[in-house]
């Protein structure tokens, strides 16, 4: 390849999935069918898992505990679907978030592998670093909505907490949560209880760290490219 960087690849498996989350987060808000909220996070998941475990083909032996995560996730997206009594439906949303933590942990250790295995830089190795930067910002609403579950003032929000769907709630941690990563705060949403404001620093301080460490990576990758042309 004479270029540093490859213009196209014949299976763009990671802007594919790039793109796929970026529908979710643009349409996860405006769907007002907890049904169909949580197929759409269930189908981002297990993309998610496919594409990971095809680019780690030596995983073997993480791969039986990733999917074994993935079920028990849509367990609890299920009965958290279903009509029942408010407890039940927090130890449900407790369940589904505490197994999608270290699945989505364990998705972008796979993917930051695939991107610092790869010997050149790719433009699908672009966007898998992209995928992993909203993949943290996901795995950190999952925090949040645990810390709602069993203690609603955790944050402050526009809309009332109490009243306000989960499907919403989710919708909200997740745009706090890629605020937060991004450093921008609005200010519109705020982490009240201590142990909110500690993961939001925490967050913030991964996403600058998270920058900064792709992009010595990529000017390493194009150096050792541009040596290897010339």
């Amino acid at each position: 390849m004479n270029l540093p960087v490859a213009l196209a690849e014949r299976k763009p498996h990671f802007l594919q999935l790039t793109l796929l989350m970026f529908a979710w987060m643009l349409l996860a808000p405006h769907l007002g069918d907890r049904w169909l909220v949580q197929l759409l996070l269930q189908v981002l998941l297990v993309s998610s898992l496919l594409v990971t475990l095809r680019a780690n083909p030596g995983w073997g032996n993480v791969r039986p505990v990733m999917i074994a995560l993935w079920l028990v996730s849509l367990a609890g997206a299920a009965f958290a679907a279903i009509p029942l009594e408010p407890e039940w439906h927090r130890i449900a949303g407790t369940v589904e978030s505490a197994s999608i933590l270290p699945l989505v942990a364990l998705l972008s250790v796979g993917i930051l592998r695939y991107v610092f295995t790869r010997k050149e830089l790719t433009v699908d190795g672009l966007f898998a670093t992209i995928a992993v930067y909203m993949l943290i910002a996901l795995l950190f609403a999952q925090v949040y909505l645990l810390l709602i579950d069993w203690n609603p003032a955790s944050f402050h929000l526009p809309a009332d907490i109490a009243g306000r769907p989960r499907q919403l709630l989710h919708s909200d941690m997740v745009y706090f949560s890629m605020i937060t990563l991004a450093t921008v705060g609005y200010g519109d949403i705020l982490p009240v209880s201590e142990a909110a404001r500690s993961l939001a620093v925490m967050e913030a301080v991964v996403g600058q760290f998270y920058v900064a460490i792709i992009v010595a990576v990529f000017v390493g990758m194009y150096a050792a490219a541009h040596q290897r042309r010339d």
